[in-house]
């Protein structure tokens, strides 16, 4: 299973998740976001070049009184940095095979990398009510929701995971990680997200040590 962002010669048009919103989101909207007007990137797990899932995240922030108290108590009163995870879909054939566990890993490693760069105390998602089971599994925990954010119909249930806890079960898998493992871990990355060969990576890497 490869997972990159999405590039826009991608085909959205016949993603089919059995959820009608996300399905027009995907199709309609991650595009103008990330490509137009930058306020998203939207990452895709594909098989077989085929995108079967995606994952749309974006930077925002959110008041420290509204997080638990864990994360809320250490932190100063004005706004906190966090990653929103907007969207997630997964083809409805696959649903259920680990493709959801294996993107919100990957809004993990991003909000990671978040805070490594410009600071990110966690990860907030407005969750369907069918889904807030998937996401306490992950380690969410269930926070107010806001008049603001409710909308007509049923409201979203707002989930929040601190990067403290994750940073513990991260750094307990990574312990026998060495610098040079880390390195080809960013590289692997990059590359599938720039759709690189192998040979197009030691080229490149050819070119840097030369």
């Amino acid at each position: 299973m490869e997972t990159r962002s999405l590039l826009r010669e991608d085909r959205r048009a016949d993603f089919a998740s059995g959820e009608p919103e996300t399905d027009e989101f995907f199709r309609r909207y991650a595009g103008q976001n990330q490509f137009r007007h930058h306020i998203g990137v939207t990452y895709c797990a594909l098989a077989e070049g085929k995108i079967v899932a995606f994952a749309t995240v974006s930077a925002g922030e959110i008041d420290p009184s509204l997080l638990p108290e864990e994360t809320s108590a250490s932190l100063p009163a004005y706004p906190a940095p966090v990653l929103r995870l907007a969207r997630m879909g997964v083809n409805e054939l696959i649903q259920g095979q680990g493709i959801g566990r294996e993107l919100l890993q990957s809004a993990v490693d991003i909000a990671f990398e978040m805070r490594a760069r410009v600071g990110c105390v966690g990860i907030v998602v407005d969750a369907k009510p069918q889904s807030q089971g998937f996401y306490e599994r992950s380690g969410f925990v269930v926070m107010p929701v806001t008049s603001r954010v409710a909308g007509a119909g049923a409201p979203p249930v707002r989930l929040f995971k601190t990067l403290k806890r994750s940073a513990r079960v991260v750094a307990a898998a990574r312990a026998d990680y060495t610098p040079a493992d880390s390195l080809a871990a960013e590289m692997r990355r990059r590359a599938s997200e720039l759709g690189l060969s192998a040979d197009e990576v030691r080229s490149a890497v050819d070119r840097l040590l030369g």
